[in-house]
């Protein structure tokens, strides 16, 4: 291998990298989380995220990234030969990662992030939004950005404004943090699609412990109490909406499960998607392309979501 500087396509940085037959290696960092890059030698230079660097950064900082990961396109044909890495495909990534994709759920994320900073309620806190650690981590693609959600915070009556880079969430913003944490973005539940018959019981299981072994809760249709003037479709629609994320498990290729992650993409839901190894030449042609976690057990379905989750969700 050689060693180089590139700008990384991913971030807009410059990065020391090493060439190997099929991909480029080098390590990125921010605040603290460090992650290694395999990019395909194919795809190096036809990724153009243009806009878009700042989302890759701030799913950095927050955790949000596998620590190894080869990067491709998804018209790319190019197999993953790294041990321990997980496949990103470009630009599917901007549609499953965990991270705030509209204004308003801009707005909501920066103001947890500042009702997070205090010990006690009411109590003044300073934040530099000129600060990598405040922009980068709330996905804004510059300081001045970050500043005008500030103001829109303060618009709103969450926050006070002092002097300087000083302030103080409000009683009116206290009630809406709280509405904000009941909300299913910043909750513990996830809901699980997936076809419900006996060969699938043990992979439930898998599902569920993994959920369990990341501090997250399952909502699973048939194990829930609905009420009597409430049909199926309706407490799928609430469970999906209540979720923090989903996982779709396409094995037995039931269409329900390509409805019901659908329906959670449609809300900015991320979704995981898993399939049987068994299952996976059967799949759908539109969702051939999607990053899937392939497996072939039980405990290897749990051990792989247990990763993927703790990358991207926690």
């Amino acid at each position: 291998m050689s060693q180089n500087q590139m700008t990384c396509p991913l971030t807009g940085i410059q990065v020391d990298y090493q060439r190997s037959s099929n991909y480029f290696d080098y390590d990125l960092q921010f605040f603290g989380n460090s992650v290694t890059i395999f990019l395909c030698d194919h795809c190096h230079n036809k990724i153009s995220l243009k806009d878009k660097n700042h989302i890759i950064k701030g799913l950095i900082a927050n955790n949000k990234w596998p620590k190894r990961s080869f990067v491709k396109l998804n018209s790319c044909n190019a197999t993953n030969t790294i041990n321990d890495s997980e496949e990103i495909v470009f630009p599917d990534i901007f549609i499953t990662a965990d991270y705030p994709k509209t204004p308003k759920e801009k707005m909501d994320n920066l103001f947890l992030s500042l009702f997070n900073l205090q010990t006690v309620d009411g109590q003044g806190i300073d934040v530099d939004y000129k600060s990598e650690n405040i922009w980068i981590k709330n996905y804004f693609k510059t300081p001045e950005e970050c500043r005008f959600y500030l103001i829109g915070l303060k618009e709103r009556g969450w926050i006070i404004l002092g002097n300087g880079f000083s302030l103080q969430i409000t009683h009116l913003g206290l009630n809406m943090a709280l509405e904000l944490q009941e909300d299913g973005k910043n909750s513990n539940n996830c809901f699980i699609a997936m076809a419900f018959n006996n060969d699938t019981k043990p992979y439930r299981a898998a599902i569920k412990e993994a959920l369990s072994n990341t501090g997250f809760k399952a909502i699973i249709i048939d194990e829930e109490n609905i009420d009597s003037d409430k049909t199926i479709p309706d407490a799928i629609f609430a469970g999906i909406k209540k979720s923090k994320f989903c996982i779709a498990d396409f094995s037995f290729h039931n269409n329900g499960v390509y409805f019901e992650s659908g329906f959670a993409l449609g809300f900015g839901i991320p979704v995981i998607y898993t399939c049987n190894t068994s299952h996976s030449k059967d799949a759908h042609f539109d969702i051939k392309q999607l990053q899937q976690i392939r497996y072939s057990s039980p405990e290897e379905l749990t051990k792989m979501l247990t990763d993927k989750i703790e990358a991207w969700i926690q």
